[in-house]
């Protein structure tokens, strides 16, 4: 009996230790998302004079 409980209490310390490390990854990622998208947003318009100044046709 005092077996099943060892095996039982180590089964659900990995499965909270493996699911604190998922979150952990998934903040990570979000973060990165994040700052992708704020890098992102600034690019939208071209500041370049290059691009200001040339007309394109659409066909």
């Amino acid at each position: 009996m005092t077996v099943y409980f060892i095996v039982l209490a180590l089964g659900l310390a990995f499965i909270y230790s493996l699911r604190d490390g998922l979150l952990v990854l998934q903040n990570r990622r979000d973060a990165a998302r994040a700052a992708r998208l704020e890098n992102a947003s600034a690019d939208i318009i071209p500041q370049s004079e290059e691009y200001c100044k040339r007309f394109e046709r659409a066909s």
